[in-house]
Formats: structure tokens, sequence, C-alpha cells
């Protein structure tokens, strides 16, 4: 029988924590996956806490207050925000899930945007680009306006950035959802990024229907007979980059019934492991299935990344799937951009792909076979 947790979908609850002023607060929203963000409430204003928004972080923490009020702390935000700038892609899925994409006003790499709605916005030249990483044009940031920029952190680099924003009179926010392990995990950001648009109920709505149906999905695959023996990515430059089982990616993989070769090797490790070529070779010759191969789109072009790959049983029997069926012309992939609030269509593709007779009527979505 399917159990489901169903999460609270409103703010007005009992439960409270002490905060670090020493006031209690009473808690809006406590995710039931993810535990590096939470929503409370403080009076009129709500207060968003960002725990370790960066690899290695350790003991951060970041609290927006949520208010439509004043603003002028650096911390601060004014809501609901009207102009916003998306650093990662995934900002923009979060965005798209509340049906608010209008008000993105930029984002880091035009080219890379799958969302329909923000490329017409970007051919009207109604969202720009305002650069990448070290490369942000503070000059076209300004000339946005911006109530927020919606940033991503890695090693903590996102320090000279923030301080330069903040002289501008810019909020910059954190949001963590890539280092979750969990693809719900993953996918409960989404409240997070509703409360600067008052609209963390409907996300949370929509988020009990993703949770319920991939539980349901889960639930399917979860007796299979016979688990196939899955290899995951594909060398680059010499090295083959295993994820640890502690990674949303093996995690989709378990709950779609399949086996990862590399278990053993990567159990419970922090991160991606770089492997020799050999190892990966020697280990997975009998792989039944073969997935996500980096930008690989035939067996042609996997094949010349090394003759030896040819060898690998899945190759053989054609059983090689990539992530990268929606793919813009530009190189752009929606598998990491829509498919961060859409982990029910990817396990769905996985099951699939490990055992087609659990759903003979779906039709892959994000992944494709390669030829």
């Amino acid at each position: 029988m399917l159990t489901v947790v169903f999460i609270v979908s409103s703010c007005r609850q009992n439960t409270t924590k002490t905060g670090a002023d020493g006031e209690q607060h009473e808690i809006c929203y406590r995710p039931a996956f993810s535990e590096r963000f939470i929503i409370e409430n403080d009076g009129d204003d709500k207060r968003l806490t960002v725990y370790n928004p960066w690899q290695g972080s350790r003991d951060v923490k970041f609290t927006y207050t949520l208010t439509s009020g004043n603003n002028d702390g650096v911390h601060t935000v004014k809501i609901p925000v009207e102009r916003v700038i998306c650093l990662s892609s995934t900002h923009v899925a979060f965005i798209d899930f509340i049906n608010k994409t209008d008000r993105i006003a930029g984002v880091s790499g035009t080219g890379y945007i799958s969302n329909e709605n923000v490329q017409r916005q970007i051919e009207r030249n109604q969202t720009v680009d305002v650069g990448y990483e070290n490369y942000l044009s503070y000059e076209v940031i300004a000339s946005l306006k911006p109530d927020v920029v919606f940033a991503y952190g890695v090693d903590g680099e996102l320090g000279n950035t923030e301080a330069k924003l903040n002289e501008m009179g810019i909020k910059l926010v954190y949001i963590g959802e890539y280092l979750e392990k969990t693809p719900l995990a993953k996918a409960e950001w989404a409240v997070a990024v509703a409360a600067f648009f008052n609209e963390e109920e409907k996300a949370i709505e929509k988020f009990k229907n993703i949770e319920y149906e991939y539980n349901w999905l889960k639930e399917l695959a979860e007796n299979v007979a016979d688990r196939p023996k899955v290899l995951v990515n594909a060398p680059y430059r010499d090295v083959w980059y295993l994820p640890s089982t502690a990674s949303v990616t093996i995690n989709l993989l378990n709950d779609a019934g399949g086996k990862y070769i590399f278990e053993a090797e990567t159990k419970n490790a922090s991160k991606t492991n770089p492997t020799s070529i050999e190892y990966v070779y020697a280990k997975a010759l009998d792989a039944d299935v073969w997935i996500n191969l980096n930008s690989e789109t035939s067996l042609q072009q996997l094949q010349s990344l090394d003759g030896r790959l040819a060898d690998i049983s899945a190759f053989k029997s054609r059983s090689v799937y990539n992530n990268s069926k929606r793919l813009n012309h530009q190189g752009g992939n929606d598998f990491w951009e829509s498919g961060v609030v859409n982990p029910q269509i990817i396990l769905k593709d996985l099951i699939k792909i490990f055992h087609p007779d659990l759903l003979p009527e779906h039709q892959l979505f994000y992944y494709k076979k390669l030829e």
C-alpha cells in the first residue's frame, strides 16, 4: 500500500522554533525532504533561512526577510518581487512552476535557457543576458533594477559578487537546490522561490502532487524481480566521473528499479568520484543499460571517445540512453532546467528504460536512445 507523507499547505501553523535572536518564530513551512531551508512567520513578514548553500560549507546560514514594508536591510526583500535575475536555469524552472516567468528580467546565458516563455521574452529583449560567473555585467544588472538576484554558490566564491551587489543596493539570495541528494528535495526548493512572489501555497499544493506521483512510481518499481545492471556517465578527457550513491542520479536509478554497478565503490561518498577508464571498463563489461553520457548523441560519438567502449554489453545490445532529448539549438538541456521540478517524469523515463512493461504507454520525455 502506498504511503505518502503530505506536507502542510498553509503558513498558519502552531509550531515554533527559537531563533538566534532568542525570539520564537512560527514555522510557516518546514520542508519534508530538504534540510537546507525553512520559512517562518515574523509578524507580518516572512523569514527564509538558507543553510550551507555551497559545497563544503558548514554552519553557514543566510536569513532573508521577505516584507511588504521597508526593505532597507541587506537581506531584506520587498515582496511580491516584480523583477528578478536568475543566475541558474533551475531558477527559471522554479519561477515557471508558479507561472511567473514574465517577472524574469535577466538570466545568465540566454542561449542555454529552454523555457519557451523566457525564450520569447529574450527575442523581444524583455529578458537579457547578464553574463556568467566571474564575467557578470554589473552595468547590465544595475540597468535592470532587479528586486532580487537568485544565485548559487560554489565554494563560497560569490562573496565578492554579493558584496558588489550590496554596494549597488541589489539583493542577492542563495538558492542551494543543486546540493540536494534526492530528487524530491531538489524540487521542494520551488516553495522557497515561490515565497518571493507570495505564491508558496500554490507551490506547496503542486509539490504535493509531484510527491504523490513520484512515490507511486517508486512503489511500482520497488519489487521488480530483476534489476538491470546500470552504467552511468561516460569518460571526459580520459576521466570517468562516477556519481555517489548519495546523489540525486543514483537515488533516481534505484527508485526506478535499477542496480548501480559501482554502488560499493561510491557508497556514501560526498561527491563524484574521478576514476580511470581502465577501472570502469574492467567492471562495466556486463552492464545491461548505460545512461547519462555527457554530450554524446550517437553510438559512433561514444565509441570515438575510446574504442574499448564498444565492448560493453549495453553498447552491443544498443541499450544506451542519454538525457539529451530536449536540447535546444545552442546546447541548452531542459533536463537540467525543467527536470528539477519534474522528478516524477525523469523517474517515468528511467522505469520505461529499465522495465518497459511497467509503463507501456509512456513515451520518453527527457531521455533518448542512442543509435
